[in-house]
């Protein structure tokens, strides 16, 4: 079935395109979000029958600064969180393609929702303070944010019972214990959670989603095309839904909405 899908893809490129060599900008340590990102572009992309070549930037920022100075033609991953520190939103001209969303999951093994008197919870360090600030207004009650330097450290630090709360991407539900997650920001809920907007309706984040996408320079309207199609292929899809993501639609509006979720990180507030 794979090697009909990706025959399929290369009956739709031309000759001369398949001879364009793709540069990826491969940023993240191994196993981790981005550098799986990268990894999966580049082995669908050879199976079509591109040549991919790796350029290895180490952490997010050195990544931007190669992507801002690069005069060769480069792809690389990004998220809208990242800008928070990186500031490289998606423009016309950068835009590739929306890969897809992740929504935001509120959990608690020590109380009903918010029913805590004071709310200590836990979020990774690159989030932006708004998230919390308006999430205590809403409530009427103090809300204490505590940051960690990573994921891991937060989902030990919550199963250890340092923190009251967790609020983290839903890429990490299978790490939490089951049943603790009450709230997430999405519009129809997912795996059972309830949307945000039933649990705190005046919440002014109820809907926060991370926008994941790939950037583009010095390439033609066609790579975006070509990120797509890489994008649906198995084994990129699989990978996409495991992890509890929603994947891109492709639709016309996904540069505005990966705009726009710059503005919800708090780059642009």
């Amino acid at each position: 079935m794979k090697k009909i899908y990706y025959l399929m893809l290369m009956l739709m490129f031309s000759v001369s395109a398949l001879a364009d060599t793709i540069n990826i900008i491969v940023s993240g340590k191994a196993g981790g979000t981005f550098h799986t990102r990268s990894m999966l572009m580049h082995d669908t992309l050879v199976d079509m029958g591109y040549e991919v070549n790796l350029i290895n930037a180490g952490n997010l920022s050195k990544a931007a600064q190669l992507f801002r100075t690069s005069k060769d033609p480069v792809i690389m991953p990004w998220i809208d969180s990242a800008n928070i520190k990186e500031n490289l939103q998606p423009t016309k001209s950068t835009f590739g393609v929306l890969e897809y969303t992740a929504p935001v999951v509120f959990c608690t093994t020590k109380y009903n929702q918010f029913e805590a008197p004071k709310i200590k919870i836990g979020h990774s360090a690159s989030w932006p303070i708004d998230i919390f600030i308006s999430l205590e207004e809403s409530l009427g009650k103090e809300v204490q944010p505590i940051p960690y330097r990573n994921s891991g450290d937060l989902v030990l630090g919550f199963i250890s019972g340092e923190i009251d709360y967790i609020a983290i991407s839903m890429s990490k539900l299978k790490k939490l214990p089951q049943g603790s997650c009450f709230a997430v920001t999405d519009h129809f809920g997912i795996q059972n959670i309830t949307p945000m907007k039933h649990v705190l309706e005046n919440y002014q984040y109820k809907n926060i989603q991370q926008h994941a996408y790939w950037l583009t320079k010095n390439y033609d309207q066609s790579i975006r095309l070509l990120l797509s199609s890489a994008i649906l292929s198995p084994d990129y899809k699989n990978w996409i839904t495991s992890k509890s993501f929603i994947i891109s639609s492709f639709d016309f509006n996904d540069l505005e909405r990966s705009q726009q979720g710059a503005v919800s990180w708090g780059l642009y507030n």
